[in-house]
């Protein structure tokens, strides 16, 4: 009997203790992880169009977690009950406490792409990470921005059929600013809607100031109407969106720059914590 009470007793107490083992020696254990998306909504026409603009984890995304200044990392899937299973369960990641762990997603991330114009492209280039310490055999990480977002609204005086928002610099896509990048825009609004239309697009904080954005519609000529943003105390940071609003006759006026937080798309109700860089004079 007090055999069996020792047992009961050993068993609570390395249970209690996430990886101390026979000895002292600590044991890895698998790790145990939550996760969670920090400042960011949804939407609607290809397999991302409801969360190419990433808001929320859902059932069946993958993150993949790394211990840091590791190149290697395992896979993480998130259930339908909001628990997170490595995708080969055979091999989950493992910690004996203190580790610190970077995270990242899409997981299978390869840049900024440049033809951003399908929901999917716009989720493919737009990279999420997270660090964090384990604290025992669990690590909880909350996933920011990497990128810059830029979103340009276009107020029309009469319908417009809208035909492409183009974004050119150097280091768009690579955060080399000796080269030369254009990237494509995912056109936002609805195809009904020929009063306002909405771009958005992700590049990279390394990209290097001017950067010129080119609108084509119905009411310009083939070569469309462009804005330069020379801004030289324009600062370009990860995490941040900057919002062009312009009105356009047969020409593109810009109406305000607002530089505010990585958040919601033009059409969301909600407030923001924004800074406005002033209406153009």
């Amino acid at each position: 009997m007090m055999n069996r009470i020792y047992r009961t007793l050993l068993l609570c107490t390395l249970v209690g203790c996430s990886s101390c083992g026979r000895d002292g020696v600590y044991v890895p254990l698998p790790l145990d992880v939550s996760a969670e998306v920090g400042s960011v909504r949804t939407r609607a026409d290809d397999i991302h169009a409801s969360d190419y603009d990433k808001r929320e984890f859902v059932a069946g995304d993958i993150i993949r977690i790394a211990k840091t200044g590791a190149s290697s990392g395992v896979n993480y899937k998130r259930t339908a009950t909001g628990a997170w299973t490595p995708v080969d369960e055979a091999t989950p990641m493992t910690t004996t406490g203190g580790e610190k762990f970077t995270a990242t997603f899409p997981s299978d991330f390869n840049g900024i792409l440049s033809d951003q114009r399908t929901a999917t492209n716009f989720w493919k280039s737009n990279q999420l990470s997270a660090a964090a310490t384990a604290q025992g055999n669990r690590a909880s990480f909350t996933f920011v921005p990497v990128a810059c977002k830029i979103t340009v609204i276009i107020i029309y005086e009469a319908n417009n059929d809208a035909q492409g928002t183009t974004l050119t610099g150097k280091g768009l896509c690579s955060g080399n600013q000796s080269q030369d990048e254009s990237i494509l825009l995912l056109q936002t609004n609805g195809s009904d809607n020929k009063l306002r239309h909405t771009y958005a697009g992700i590049f990279s904080p390394g990209a290097a100031l001017p950067y010129t954005i080119t609108v084509k519609a119905s009411t310009f000529d083939a070569t469309g109407k462009s804005y330069v943003e020379n801004d030289t105390g324009l600062t370009l940071k990860a995490g941040t969106e900057y919002q062009y609003t312009f009105t356009a006759t047969s020409e593109l006026i810009l109406n305000s720059v607002v530089v505010k937080d990585f958040a919601k798309d033009p059409d969301w109700n909600g407030t923001d914590n924004e800074e406005n860089a002033g209406n153009a004079t």
